[in-house]
């Protein structure tokens, strides 16, 4: 777990009515999806199952993939565009710009993410951490230290354009390798 909390990266922690979003204070209502909500409740969040009816979102997404082919090794490897694509990409925005939305994107792979990242209050990059490694994140029980090991890009062009031999080569990085905040 000190290794998964670790390699947590902190992109980006906005200022919300006054107050930076991270660390979550105790009582606050919150929709979340893929996140274990007796947990949440263990670190003093209110789930609640509309978005209407919160006060903020937690989001844990997953870099995007396509399924390409049958093969031994497409079966292990995820590839494909980086980017959301509709319909999940409007509903993701869709949450963002009903509340402040706090954004953990499991990264097994650079994402294409640029609307998310500006419209996230809070932007997590993780590596298959657990619940309980978020949340201690979330509620400042533990202060990010990770850095990335890539750029993020900034778009599919700059994905395409780049170098597949070289890690971060892509033309005006979303967040640049090495990047990562912290409290």
């Amino acid at each position: 777990k000190e290794a998964q909390r670790k390699s947590c990266v902190l992109l980006k922690n906005a200022r919300v009515d006054d107050k930076i979003m991270l660390p979550l204070e105790p009582g606050v209502k919150i929709y979340s999806e893929n996140l274990d909500e007796k947990l949440l409740k263990q670190y003093g969040g209110t789930p609640v199952f509309a978005p209407d009816e919160a006060d903020i979102a937690i989001l844990r997404l997953k870099a995007p993939y396509q399924k390409i082919g049958n093969g031994f090794l497409e079966r292990m490897f995820h590839q494909g565009d980086l980017d959301f694509k509709s319909p999940e990409k409007d509903r993701i925005l869709e949450i963002m710009d009903a509340m402040p939305t706090i954004v953990d994107i499991y990264l097994d792979r650079p994402a294409v993410i640029p609307d998310i990242s500006r419209k996230a209050a809070a932007l997590i990059g993780s590596f298959n951490a657990s619940d309980d490694v978020l949340l201690d994140i979330l509620y400042g029980k533990f202060n990010p230290v990770g850095k990335l090991p890539f750029e993020i890009p900034s778009s599919m062009e700059a994905v395409e354009a780049q170098r597949e031999d070289v890690p971060s080569d892509s033309k005006n990085p979303l967040y640049p390798y090495g990047f990562g905040l912290q409290y």
